[in-house]
């Protein structure tokens, strides 16, 4: 970086640290219980928060939860750049609402993409017409997920005390209905991409219903895990320079209860099972490079029927579900969430 003459950017303060942790274990708490956690008042809370999101440190955006993200489909892609071409490839396949996450690695391919679709066929349209006409992309090779763990949702800075966190947590909600997402609630999903902390008087104004139906439908999609809600952060800014790909190998049989305990990992960003032989994904934020080799071992030890078929380190992250990021991580645009772009491709 000296060498470029391009400056790290400066940690954030502890007081912005323990906000953003604030957040996200309940992204949409109110200015008085998040002051309350955090030992300051109300007013200041939501100030301080403004400059963050002002500046693309940190920010609130609505996720697919847990029910979608198993009646969905995702893939994990491989992607092949013809020489010179990787950045402006992944810049044109950031700009896809399918596609949530895109980054550079340093493999033996050039990007690391997620997709996201409302059916297999649809998906599979995309991979096998439309992705591979983008001018650039030589070669793809698709991991279908079978099970989605996490995708970033749980994971936060672990800075507030123990006491200040459970404060914070979201109570489980007993689901009043199993109904499909409908188009109304699809287009309360969009209007919550941008930010995940839009009052009730504003989604209103935008799906054209009043705020007590807005609240109503909210909480319904909340409790039965249809949307879920995330705070992120230009990682950098809290000290995590940098990430990676694992792709691991072990008995099926082993899968679950392999996932389940890496969720409780703090590196963990992104786990799923996958139907290759390397069966499981693992993303994972490190603090810097070196702390690779220790986790590999340390998931070695802790999980001796695991095999680390390969791992890759992240070298930028174009986008991170549905933000556009600079080299530093800070947003610097949106681009909607959309699995059912795809649909009328089915």
């Amino acid at each position: 970086m000296q060498d470029s003459g391009v400056t790290p950017p400066a940690l954030l303060s502890e007081t912005d640290l323990e906000l953003i942790d604030a957040l996200q274990i309940n992204p949409r708490a109110s200015w008085v219980d998040v002051g309350a956690a955090i030992g300051a008042d109300p007013v200041t809370a939501s100030r301080r928060w403004q400059r963050l999101t002002n500046t693309g440190q940190a920010w609130t955006t609505v996720a697919l939860g847990q029910r979608q993200m198993h009646a969905m489909s995702m893939a994990f892609l491989e992607i092949d750049c013809e020489a010179g071409t990787a950045v402006e490839v992944a810049d044109a396949l950031a700009t896809a609402g399918h596609l949530i996450t895109v980054q550079h690695v340093a493999a033996d391919h050039d990007l690391f993409v997620i997709a996201v679709a409302a059916s297999m066929p649809a998906l599979a349209d995309y991979l096998l017409t439309d992705l591979p006409r983008v001018p650039g992309v030589a070669k793809v090779r698709t991991h279908v997920a079978t099970r989605i763990f996490e995708a970033s949702c749980r994971w936060r800075l672990r800075v507030l005390s123990p006491r200040s966190a459970n404060r914070l947590a979201r109570r489980p909600i007993p689901p009043a209905s199993t109904s499909r997402m409908d188009d109304i609630d699809r287009l309360l999903f969009q209007a919550l991409l941008a930010d995940g902390r839009a009052g009730y008087a504003e989604l209103a104004g935008v799906i054209g219903m009043s705020e007590r139906t807005v609240q109503r439908k909210l909480s319904r999609l909340v409790a039965a895990s249809d949307i879920d809600f995330r705070c992120d952060l230009a990682r950098s800014h809290a000290g995590w320079h940098s990430s990676a790909v694992l792709w691991l190998r072990m008995p099926d049989g082993l899968l679950e209860e392999t996932g389940r305990a890496l969720l409780d990992w703090p590196e963990t960003r992104t786990c799923a099972a996958l139907a290759g032989a390397r069966n499981m994904l693992l993303t994972v934020g490190l603090h810097g490079v070196a702390d690779l080799h220790p986790l590999v071992v340390r998931l070695e030890e802790r999980f001796p029927y695991l095999i680390v078929a390969d791992r890759q380190i992240v070298l930028r992250q174009s986008k991170l579900y549905g933000r556009a990021l600079d080299p530093f991580g800070r947003c610097t645009g949106v681009v909607p969430v959309d699995p059912w772009s795809l649909s009328s491709h089915a």
